[in-house]
């Protein structure tokens, strides 16, 4: 049985739509996600499952979760009836226009139980967003009162030498800084290396014998990070660290069939050489000679499954983590 007990503190995915298409990101957001976003009664369900598991408060990120903002003020609603505090809101600023309106929405952000903004401050970003923008955003939440978490300051100089009023690309970066400046933000930044963010460090990683990577297969535990879970608009609980598997939150916290979440149950008991085997048993997977790592590998077969062969399968959801990569 796949079960949760105890959560302590995760964060809320209201929806993966972004406006921006970030090298970085884990989740795969981008401007082609569905625009879809959580539901008052899915987040009153989440909210209250969460509050029996132990978790009190939560963080809400995305995707841009402002890029709606009269519906996440129905998720802090939700937030606020079941008595589950909001950490702070993780944004991009791109959503931003002028100060008027901006302030308009940060004082009923306030009025919600809102008190922080994590605002993003990284190259990625600004890529699709201009820095003035950002720097705007932190004015008003100064003159607003609302805190500021900026991720990450470091690199606020980086992104500064360059004109702040439209984005910047990471060759214009590279070429300022150096050949290795990707790779160099990687290190900064401490990259979650799992959907877009493996695909952009891909190339830059050491390759792994397929029969080595199956030799060192340990369980993945994916059920035991309970510091830094996600869920999502489609209440399925997210893996700390691992976006692309999902099973509903209220099934876990009653006990989930493994026979209905193999590949899932196959991570989480025996590794990925346990998904491997399944894959190419019951699939037809043909594993290629070598991979940058575990995870790469692991990727590869989920693209198969969902990609290549179509399969609808209940434990790799959303699709679109994998069609919007």
């Amino acid at each position: 049985m796949l079960k949760i007990v105890h959560l302590v503190s995760g964060g809320i995915i209201t929806n993966y739509k972004c406006s921006s298409k970030c090298r970085h990101c884990s989740y795969s957001s981008s401007p082609k996600w569905p625009d879809e976003y959580m539901t008052p009664s899915m987040a009153d369900e989440i909210f209250s499952v969460l509050k029996r598991l132990g978790c009190y408060s939560v963080h809400i990120g995305g995707g841009e979760p402002l890029l709606k903002h009269d519906k996440i003020l129905a998720v802090l609603e939700a937030a606020q009836r079941n008595n589950i505090g909001i950490e702070y809101i993780e944004t991009n600023s791109s959503w931003y226009k002028d100060e008027t309106s901006v302030m308009a929405v940060l004082k009923e952000l306030k009025k919600h139980g809102v008190h922080t903004l994590l605002i993003s401050i990284d190259p990625y970003h600004n890529e699709y967003i201009p820095f003035w923008k950002v720097k705007a955003l932190i004015r008003a939440c100064s003159k607003t009162g609302m805190n500021v978490f900026p991720w990450l300051m470091e690199f606020w100089d980086d992104i500064d030498t360059m004109d702040d009023r439209k984005p910047h690309s990471m060759d214009e970066y590279i070429q300022l800084y150096g050949r290795d400046y990707l790779l160099q933000l990687y290190k900064r930044y401490g990259l979650n290396l799992k959907g877009r963010a493996l695909k952009t460090y891909k190339p830059m990683m050491k390759e792994q014998p397929f029969e080595q990577i199956l030799k060192e297969s340990k369980p993945c535990k994916l059920l035991s990070g309970i510091y830094h879970f996600h869920v999502d608009l489609y209440g399925n609980f997210v893996p700390q660290s691992c976006p692309g598997f999902s099973i509903p939150l209220r099934e876990l916290m009653q006990g989930a069939d493994p026979n209905k979440y193999r590949i899932f149950y196959s991570l989480e008991s025996a590794g990925i050489g346990g998904f491997a085997e399944l894959a190419m048993k019951e699939y037809g997977y043909k594993p290629k000679a070598r991979y940058a790592g575990k995870c790469d590998l692991c990727y590869d077969m989920r693209n198969y499954l969902v990609l290549e062969l179509g399969l609808d399968l209940p434990d790799l959801k959303p699709e679109g983590h994998y069609k919007y990569l």
